[in-house]
């Protein structure tokens, strides 16, 4: 079985097998989906229709059309219905909707959060200064379950579809060119709303023109400018395709279908120039953020709270755990702060190499101590030695070794443990491909703690001489999760022979 795709099937699925659940609607449960789903459709074709009734009002009065037409409405009560429009618009809990899928990528069963609803930002600015209301229109998630139960499942390309109603329409398929017709204002109409988004998104924060979501949106904006030259090619035939079936199939046309298809292809014409007009108004918005207000994209002089904590962390990745909150702002409103190292402590704590030795002002007679000689930090070379001679043994009789704790005896766990330095070589092997020194070198002469340890491990143990000349390379398995024991926590490092030297 091919499991690459799983999860984006599981995602597409996911919003369809939620549909309506964790509803308790009575009388009306059997029919729950039912009316959810047509509810949806109800919404669609408002949408199509430009049409800003889609209030929280207006949907309830949705669902109450498709009760009467379902002939179940005497099943229903007004707080049944009024839950029903609820459990679409929100979760449970007032969030989002959220289901599991299996991410094929990491291997690991992961949440997927979407939403029936959303604010249509545009017309709900409009509506709050009529009537105080908020108008939702359908998600990208709810968009493809009306096109799923429409056998639609591949995005069209906007062209590709435009010549599609071209044929439909010279053959005489006029039903057939009307529903396309509708599926490509809804198409056109969702680049609108991606488009709405980013200019909303960058009036809050003129940031995002360099963030992953602009680049995201200059992405877009290259396959509609491309494709705006053709579709102007393609309404003018659409135009002369219905004038010349109208008068050669004067017989056998609805003319009141061929009306309605000449009507929604205009519609379609309309939220084009709607589209470009989006495009056009993002991209003086830009060009005026650019010129006149530079200093909106410097950077901040300094690390805050609210921007680097707040808004870059929290906010938009929230906290693993609820009871992080409290550690995060702890500090900001406890009565008593915790206690601060003064400055002179931590200059004490500062190493010197050497000082200036200035005895000539002192008198004879009084005793000046004498600095204690800097002595620097070395390596304890006999213990780290003793502990990678395993590893190197190991390493020349199977090839390769992985450091984990069923390596290593409780005592040799304690000992890595305790030893700092033998650790940190396992992180400087990693930066690199190691060179085995062909040649019997004094252990003092490597240029840096890898070779050292290279020519003390092959002075050391006699058995090793197979190494020399070989390369080595370690790798670190993330996906296996850290190796833990008590008083260390390491990558999975795993050290391999890959070729030996050429001569």
């Amino acid at each position: 079985m091919n499991w690459a795709d799983f999860g984006e099937r599981n995602k597409r699925l996911n919003p369809l097998w939620s549909l309506g659940a964790g509803m308790n609607l009575g009388e009306l449960q059997p029919y729950k989906e039912m009316i959810a789903l047509s509810v949806l459709l109800q919404v669609y074709y408002l949408e199509l229709e430009s049409s800003d009734r889609r209030t929280k009002e207006d949907i309830t009065l949705l669902a109450w059309n498709s009760l009467e037409r379902f002939r179940i409405s005497g099943l229903a009560r007004p707080e049944t219905v009024e839950r029903l429009v609820d459990g679409l618009l929100w979760s449970g809990n007032g969030g989002d909707f959220e289901s599991y899928y299996y991410d094929d990528e990491q291997r690991r069963v992961t949440s997927h959060k979407y939403k029936y609803f959303t604010v249509d930002e545009d017309a709900t600015r409009t509506s709050w200064e009529e009537s105080g209301r908020t108008v939702y229109r359908l998600s990208e998630t709810a968009m493809e379950l009306i096109f799923m139960s429409h056998e639609i499942i591949e995005e069209f390309q906007i062209s590709i579809k435009l010549l599609e109603i071209q044929m439909h329409i010279k053959h005489g398929r006029v039903t057939r060119a009307t529903q396309d017709v509708n599926e490509l204002i809804s198409r056109v109409r969702k680049m609108t709303q991606h488009q709405q988004e980013y200019r909303s998104a960058l009036r809050r924060n003129p940031k995002h023109l360099f963030s992953e979501y602009g680049v995201l949106r200059h992405r877009r904006l290259e396959e509609i400018r491309r494709q705006f030259d053709e579709e102007r090619k393609h309404f003018d035939n659409i135009h002369r395709s219905l004038a010349r079936l109208a008068n050669d199939e004067r017989d056998v046309i609805d003319f009141n279908e061929l009306r309605q298809l000449s009507e929604r292809v205009e519609l379609s014409r309309r939220v084009h120039d709607e589209l470009a007009g989006v495009v056009l108004g993002i991209f003086e918005l830009e060009t005026n953020l650019r010129l006149n207000f530079p200093e909106l994209f410097w950077g901040a002089a300094g690390y805050n709270f609210r921007n680097n904590v707040w808004e870059e962390w929290i906010k938009a990745e929230g906290l693993p755990e609820a009871t992080g909150l409290e550690l995060v702002i702890g500090g900001l409103f406890a009565p008593t702060q915790e206690f601060i190292y003064p400055l002179a402590w931590a200059w004490e704590e500062q190493e010197a190499g050497f000082l200036v030795e200035e005895y000539s002002d002192y008198p004879e007679d009084e005793a000046v101590q004498e600095p204690e000689p800097y002595v620097p930090k070395s390596v304890p070379w006999e213990t780290v030695t003793a502990l990678w001679l395993p590893v190197f043994r190991e390493l020349e009789r199977s090839g390769s070794f992985t450091f984990a704790a069923a390596s290593f005896s409780a005592e040799e766990q304690r000992l890595w443990a305790e030893t700092p330095d033998a650790v940190d070589l396992w992180i400087q092997f990693f930066h690199t491909e190691v060179l085995v020194p062909e040649l019997n070198e004094s252990p003092g002469s490597g240029t840096d703690e890898c070779g050292q340890l290279l020519l003390r491990l092959l002075a050391a143990d006699s058995g090793l001489e197979a190494l020399r000349g070989k390369r080595l390379r370690t790798t670190a398995d993330p996906v296996s999760g850290s190796v833990k024991w008590p008083g260390l926590e390491i990558s999975p490092y795993t050290m391999l022979i890959v070729e030996s030297e050429m001569r």
